[in-house]
């Protein structure tokens, strides 16, 4: 099993010619869990389930022993740490590493990945620029799955559309040009007029961006030859530190029923969520949407950015967005706009885009 999660991976990976380290380290990886070597050994009593993606939490593990400085030999070939060994020979290393940290590595392919993409705001960031055009009301923004809590600093980030600056002209952290089409006719006025006025997350296991050992941990997770990511996350968790938001350890339904107790009739209530789906059990996913749709009569929008629910073959994450108590609360919630995996490209499907 693990073995075919890792060959698909890593297919995926070639295909979409991304990380050449990390194909070469899953083939080699899966090679060796067929042969019942070191890999199989790590994962045994582990489900395996594909949407616990047991082949990314295998490859950050190794990228955190290589970040933390452990593992100086694999460094070698890792960007991330300075290395600039050609990946061919990185999997035997690997191998070696594996087994000299195997009770590290157990430890920490038990922990769910935690990919807090900070590009993923450029979709969501538009999509609070068209609610708070439809509402004009200020937000209240609560994120479910918020790792770290770093992309409920959105509006604190800069995003260069049309040459005209959006955000926070001075961020650490810039976009530029990532839409294709606008989610509203005036992006300038909408960002002038944006105000979030509240900000707050849950997490089943926060990160803490302010800590050494959060930031190395948010780094692990991202692909170690993807310099521009790992370059966003650093700039996030900054900002982060500028700008701190408190990210509760608990379950979303149980917290999300809760803070939608208190929604009030003179804010927008906005909960979002980035690629969460799939870590949440199918009972989970029934108490946030009843959670959500027996809410009480204050203006609640609820923006997603998943994967589509049925594959059709594309990269491309989907925004939807549900809002009441007009419109579709418990229907299914409309496209407002794709994007990649990682954020941009974002293509606008809104009305007036």
């Amino acid at each position: 099993m693990i073995g075919e999660l890792l060959r698909s991976r890593a297919a995926a990976l070639e295909r979409a010619r991304r990380s050449r380290l990390y194909v070469e380290l899953m083939r080699g990886a899966a090679d060796d869990a067929d042969a019942g070597g070191i890999v199989a050994s790590i994962f045994e009593g582990d489900p395996l389930t594909p949407a616990s993606v047991p082949e990314l939490r295998l490859l950050a593990a190794l990228h955190h022993l290589v970040l933390r400085g452990d593992a100086p030999q694999l460094a070698r070939f890792f960007p991330s740490a300075g290395g600039a060994e050609p990946p061919a020979g990185a999997w035997e290393v690997a191998r070696q590493t594996l087994a000299a940290h195997a009770p590290c590595i157990r430890d920490r392919i038990g922990r769910t990945v935690q990919t807090n993409e900070p590009g993923r705001c450029v979709a969501l960031y538009g999509g609070l620029l068209w609610l708070s055009e439809r509402h004009r009301l200020p937000i209240r923004l609560l994120e479910i799955g918020a790792s770290a809590g770093l992309n409920l600093n959105a509006d604190r980030f800069a995003y260069v559309v049309g040459g005209a600056t959006l955000g926070e002209p001075a961020s650490l952290l810039t976009f530029n040009e990532p839409w294709e089409g606008l989610p509203v006719a005036d992006p300038v006025v909408a960002a002038a007029r944006l105000q979030v006025a509240e900000r707050a997350g849950c997490d089943r296991a926060p990160l803490d961006s302010t800590t050494g050992e959060g930031r190395l941990a948010l780094q692990s997770y991202i692909w170690p030859d993807e310099p521009e990511r790992l370059a966003r996350v650093a700039h996030a968790a900054r900002i982060a530190a500028r700008h701190p938001v408190r990210v509760e350890q608990r379950d979303a339904a149980v917290w999300l029923a809760g803070r939608l107790a208190d929604a009030k009739p003179d804010m927008l209530t906005v909960v979002w969520q980035s690629v969460v789906n799939q870590y949440l059990e199918d009972d989970e996913r029934a108490a946030i949407l009843s959670a959500f749709t027996s809410a009480g009569a204050a203006p609640l929008a609820w923006l997603t950015l998943e994967p589509p629910a049925t594959a059709d073959g594309s990269d491309r994450f989907e925004l939807r967005c549900r809002e009441r108590p007009e419109g579709n609360g418990s229907g299914e919630a409309p496209v407002i706009a794709r994007a990649g995996y990682h954020g941009p490209p974002v293509v606008w499907q809104v009305p007036g885009s």
